[in-house]
């Protein structure tokens, strides 16, 4: 059961990163705020490579986020 974030995180974020993909290089939208939407992607990404490395190493997230903080100190 404590897996289930991860799931749940990796599919939502996967889902926002295409639908990005999409708007910004196939119908070639206009972002009003690019350092925002490009903040915002990055955040993106780093949760998807934190949520994967927890499904495929069998950790919860909050152990993923606490192996990282430990790796700065």
């Amino acid at each position: 059961m404590s897996m289930l974030p991860n799931y749940i995180l990796t599919f939502i974020i996967a889902i926002f990163l295409i639908y990005s993909y999409i708007n910004i290089k196939v119908e070639k939208a206009k972002v009003s705020n690019g350092c925002l939407y490009g903040i915002g992607i990055v955040v993106a990404v780093l949760l998807l490579g934190m949520s994967i490395y927890g499904i495929i190493f069998n950790i919860p997230l909050g152990q993923v986020q606490m192996l990282i903080e430990n790796s700065f100190r």
